[in-house]
């Protein structure tokens, strides 16, 4: 296969999964994993995708919000991995702190059915779903809604917030980088995670791949901040280092 024909493939790929990654293109298309960062690279200065640490996203997911129903599609085996980890993390009878991420909703739905918990969140699609759940007590955040993110925001969702105390929070960004920290793409969600996180006894970061080495618009809060990363992907030495000095600890899903 000709490079532009498989340029052409991975691009075609990348728009209906909205993400890839270099090991899967390598064997896929049998070449190596350099071949296929240097093909991403090109798409990327065509503006087709933006790369991520161990492969890409299609260009908008980094700074846009996408409809709700398009981000559970992205990276889900990834996410549900992450989520049979971080679900270990909760005890018995704890007070939980979700945002309107599709990862920390994942989370929640993990969490064995025999720990009766209570889970506060400003998500309108994790309230829906998490309703069917017996062992789960639910306050939901009220607010403005967006109805592209089907979330509440708003000065009044924050100062909701401040009225709870939790046991531990589950939450995702839009990207973080060791220069700027975690972020996200409007204030509004930047402001409730900060208070969510302020609330919190402990904070816990579930994060897939394509959210390493990324930038958004806001800055959420320093990383020094949160207590604990859960990722499915092995970090390189500059990662571990990185989390390291920030005193947070790491957990691999695997």
């Amino acid at each position: 296969m000709l490079p532009i024909e498989r340029r052409k493939e991975i691009a075609q790929m990348i728009k209906k999964e909205k993400s890839v990654r270099v090991n899967q293109l390598s064997e896929l298309f049998d070449v190596t994993e350099e071949t296929v960062r240097r093909d991403l690279e090109k798409l990327e200065k065509e503006g087709v995708l933006k790369r991520t640490y161990g492969g890409a996203v299609l260009d908008n997911l980094v700074s846009d919000d996408l409809p709700y129903t398009d981000r559970e599609k992205v990276n889900m085996d990834q996410k549900r991995l992450i989520a049979k980890y971080a679900a270990q993390l909760v005890d018995e009878g704890e007070t939980i702190f979700i945002d309107a991420s599709t990862s920390a909703l994942e989370v929640i739905k993990q969490v064995d059915s025999t720990k009766r918990i209570t889970v506060i969140t400003n998500s309108l699609n994790a309230i829906h779903q998490l309703s069917q759940y017996s062992h789960i007590n639910l306050i939901g955040i009220g607010g403005n809604l967006n109805e592209q993110t089907f979330s509440f925001e708003g000065p009044m969702a924050a100062r909701f917030i401040d009225h709870y105390y939790a046991d531990k929070m589950f939450f995702s960004v839009k990207g973080i980088s060791k220069e700027r920290g975690m972020m996200d793409s409007r204030e509004s969600l930047a402001e409730l995670k900060s208070h969510m996180i302020a609330n919190s006894k402990e904070t816990i970061l579930v994060i897939d791949e394509s959210k390493l080495d990324q930038s958004a618009l806001v800055r959420v809060i320093e990383t020094d901040a949160i207590d604990t990363v859960i990722t499915e992907y092995p970090l390189d030495k500059a990662w571990k280092s990185y989390f390291e000095d920030q005193g947070v600890q790491v957990i691999l899903a695997k």
